[in-house]
């Protein structure tokens, strides 16, 4: 069953739009909060949430301006089928034009080359990523718990439409590093 929306007269309430803002400092989140009040906006229900994120979970939801789109295994994988590839035709050629590697079922130079580039490549790709997925010896470093760190606090508003523009404009001038509207 789908939920209609009704117009905003027939709910008897305007609607609302809802501001997200992400601070390095809780400080800046009540100052936000104060400014919109002064503007006539119910910040009652504002929510304010610390935010905090291990290198892992920041690696998976965000990838930063430059960093290659590919995740790390990938890139290896990638990497090494490029070079496994390369390597196999260079092998596969001379071992065929020495007579070592002659396949009956394949004939001329160029079928036993796309046969060794095909090997190679899946050879090298299977090798490039086991190569960062294996277990790696490594010493603890500040306990047993993942290093933390804190990326900010996050705050939630509701906002009548009419007032967006200007709580946006607050929420920069207070130094917001993210802002959704």
């Amino acid at each position: 069953m789908a939920a209609e929306r009704k117009p905003a007269g027939e709910r008897g309430r305007p609607e609302h739009l809802t501001l997200v803002a992400l601070y390095d400092e809780e400080e800046r989140t009540a100052e936000l909060l104060q400014r919109l009040a002064a503007l006539g906006v119910e910040t009652g229900e504002a929510t304010t949430v610390r935010v905090e994120l291990n290198q892992a979970q920041r690696s998976a939801l965000h990838t930063p301006p430059g960093a290659p789109p590919l995740p790390p295994v990938a890139r290896s994988a990638v990497t090494g089928a490029i070079v496994g590839g390369g390597a196999a035709l260079l092998v596969g050629v001379g071992l065929y034009e020495g007579g070592a590697l002659a396949l009956p079922f394949l004939r001329g130079l160029f079928a036993h080359a796309f046969l060794s580039v095909l090997l190679g490549a899946a050879l090298g790709a299977g090798l490039g990523a086991l190569i960062l997925l294996a277990p790696r010896a490594r010493a603890p470093v500040g306990g047993d718990l993942p290093g933390v760190t804190s990326d900010g606090y996050l705050v939630v508003v509701r906002i009548a439409p009419h007032l967006a523009e200007q709580a946006e404009e607050i929420a920069r001038l207070l130094g917001a590093k993210e802002i959704l509207l």
